[in-house]
């Protein structure tokens, strides 16, 4: 089983990502000779109090998403009216890029504006996984 070990920062549960086009996607536009965009790289913060993964409104705009369609979810000042997008999500480590990614290829995820990270990984990927928390080694590990 593929895991990835990263150390628990001041800022939380911190992974390296990467974001693009849900995969059909990406495979009818290799398929049609159309380029296919760069993915975004950047960092997101596990969450397991979001039912819903996010990525935020700087990645909608880089890869030019468009809403599938656009819903309500409960922020901690209430209702917040969210536009959802699919995608694929990769994480990695980018210090240790030989180690197995996972990777998450067609993901449907809501857009949050003002986030200081590129993506939230919320419980709809964190049940896929095991995640372990070693808080006296201020360490944790998802294994998948």
């Amino acid at each position: 089983m593929p895991t990835l070990t990263l150390p628990i920062l001041s800022a939380g549960l911190l992974v390296d990502v990467r974001v693009n086009l849900r995969a059909p996607a990406l495979s009818a536009r290799q398929t049609a000779g159309v380029p296919i965009p760069a993915s975004v790289t950047g960092r997101a913060i596990l969450d397991t109090g979001s039912d819903v993964s996010g990525i935020s409104s700087a990645v909608v705009q880089q890869l030019g998403l468009v809403s599938t369609t656009s819903t309500q979810t409960q922020g901690v000042g209430g209702p917040v009216s969210v536009d959802l997008h699919r995608v694929s999500l990769t994480v990695w480590n980018a210090t240790q890029p030989h180690l197995p990614p996972l990777v998450v290829p067609d993901l449907l995820v809501m857009e949050m504006a003002h986030v200081p990270f590129e993506a939230l990984i919320g419980m709809d990927v964190l049940l896929e996984c095991r995640l372990l928390l070693d808080g006296p080694v201020r360490t944790f590990t998802l294994e998948y």
